[in-house]
């Protein structure tokens, strides 16, 4: 097969209509998008970490020296604050948000691209893969190597722990679920690093449309959902009901009809196969397998004889039309309530975001802004920290070094939350019903975490050097729970630390204790 396809975008139509091409797809080969990207998934769950992390040792901090003072009591508003926006409270973002006030945190995290994080950054340059192009992991992957999934897995991961963007990376993870790829199914070795680099980071502090328009040309989705091989005459569906169900207007606000006419839209986004191209493994638009006849979506007329800009034109239709984008508003602002604000958010919440939402062609730091705002926020009711979110705020709160990922990764995959690794289309729950079934591993990560060897450098000085354990049970108060905890509690782990002070390692165990404990998994 020839790969030389011509890329049109200017919406005329090819010879012939579109029942000529059904049976005729010119230079497209369907079976060689197959053929190319397939065989090339990450090793199975079980296997994960004992082959596909093994040996990879994390470059180290070029500063290594932690914040090491203890952290400033907050006052509630501001402790809550911090905590909804970062993944962990540490000394750093504490003093930050006294100094800058509630309204500055909050505006300081929302304008990200002015903080500093040059440091991450170079310790980022070390993972030589990051910026490899589709053809470079393809060509990997046939050589059995599998170092560019290591460094995405692995990147990830420092970048929630260590940078100072705390609410976009949050954010980053907000869309990563919302446009959920799995990173082990057909070609995501090769393709999702790509998605989160060029369709997700980008946009998770621009606007919704924008970001809507990234995952909607992505090569990543476009495969993970089946539409890199939709063509004229048999148009795959799967794409077009998750963009409507999951991305944007939500369930019960279409009808199949507009699912089989969404597919006809689409058909020809794919992706490029030259193999000789700068380009290979980025979207192509194919004109040769569109379909070019009248389609009606929600009730709105596209035209016959138009190519891409149909389906352009689609996604501002559900993003940014008067009518139809009400109920994406809604859907979108009452996935921001739930993870920014709390279990059961209130409708008027929900509906203050979604206002937000159309009042602004959906940016998103206004839409943020509305449900961070300290007269909602003050309302919200304890979550429970999700287990990726747990792990990381434990090594912001201890405070550590992370220099492995093996079996850290590990326990992210035991405890059922690995990035990436969730294989539906709908992203990883947001639910405590969901989360509340997978407690043992998340009571023994604490003990993993301060015994472990190898994985994470804790800094535990401030803890051990305390002459009494009154002094010791004063640092876990200000680090770990920031003076928030009963003090039933409290004197709970003085009476553990008391019935055995001559042990040595009774410290340690309570330190790991309050790292298990309710007080730390809610926030």
């Amino acid at each position: 097969m020839s790969h030389d396809v011509v890329r049109k975008e200017d919406g005329a139509a090819p010879p012939g209509d579109s029942s000529d091409l059904a049976g005729d797809l010119g230079a497209v080969d369907i079976q060689e998008i197959r053929r190319i990207f397939g065989g090339f998934s990450l090793p199975t769950a079980g296997a994960t970490f004992s082959g596909l992390l093994a040996g990879c040792p994390i470059e180290p901090n070029p500063d290594p020296d932690p914040e090491t003072s203890r952290p400033p009591a907050l006052p509630e508003n501001l402790r809550r604050l911090v905590a909804r926006t970062t993944f962990g409270i540490n000394q750093e973002e504490a003093q930050r948000a006294l100094d800058l006030g509630y309204d500055g945190y909050l505006e300081y995290q929302l304008d990200h691209d002015t903080i500093d994080d040059s440091a991450l950054e170079a310790r980022l340059a070390s993972l030589r893969t990051l910026n490899d192009t589709p053809r470079e992991r393809l060509d990997a992957a046939e050589r059995n190597d599998f170092s560019s999934a290591q460094e995405f897995l692995i990147a990830t991961v420092l970048r929630g722990v260590y940078s100072k963007r705390q609410l976009y990376e949050r954010m980053v993870e907000f869309w990563s679920d919302h446009f959920n790829i799995y990173l082990q199914s057909e070609a995501q070795l090769i393709l999702k690093p790509l998605d989160d680099a060029e369709a997700i980071r980008p946009f998770a502090l621009s606007s919704f449309p924008e970001i809507l328009r990234g995952s909607a040309r992505s090569p990543s989705m476009l495969v993970y959902l089946d539409n890199a091989s939709s063509v004229v005459g048999a148009p795959n569906e799967n794409y077009a009901r998750e963009l409507m169900e999951l991305h944007t207007v939500g369930v019960d606000q279409f009808s199949q009809q507009d699912v089989k006419e969404v597919a006809r839209v689409l058909t020809g986004w794919s992706i490029n196969l030259d193999l000789d191209s700068a380009d290979f493994g980025r979207f192509l638009y194919y004109p040769e397998i569109h379909d070019w006849g009248e389609k009606s979506v929600l009730g709105r007329r596209f035209a016959a004889g138009r190519g891409i800009e149909e389906g352009e034109e689609l996604l501002q239709l559900l993003s940014t039309d008067p009518e139809i984008a009400q109920r994406t508003a809604a859907f979108i602002g009452r996935k921001l309530a739930l993870r920014f604000w709390g279990y059961e958010p209130p409708d008027a919440l929900v509906e203050e975001i979604a206002a937000a939402y159309l009042d602004t062609d959906g940016d998103i730091k206004s839409m943020l802004r509305v449900v961070l705002r300290e007269g909602w926020l003050m309302q919200a009711a304890p979550r429970m920290k999700r287990p990726y979110h747990y792990a990381l705020s434990s090594l912001r709160a201890i405070p550590s070094e992370l220099k492995g990922f093996e079996v850290f990764g590990e326990l992210l995959r035991l405890m059922e939350h690995l990035p990436f690794h969730w294989a539906p289309p709908n992203g990883y729950p947001d639910s405590l019903e969901y989360w509340g079934n997978y407690l043992m591993p998340r009571w023994t990560y604490g003990v993993w975490l301060l015994y472990q060897q190898g994985d994470v450098e804790l800094e535990l000085q401030p803890y051990l050097a305390a002459e009494t354990d009154e002094d010791f049970l004063d640092e876990i108060e200000a680090r770990i729970f920031h003076h928030q905890r009963p003090a039933e509690h409290r004197e709970a782990l003085a009476a553990f630390l008391a019935s055995a002070p001559e042990n040595i390692f009774r410290r340690v165990e309570a330190l790991s204790m309050a790292i298990a404990s309710a007080d730390f998994q809610w926030y």
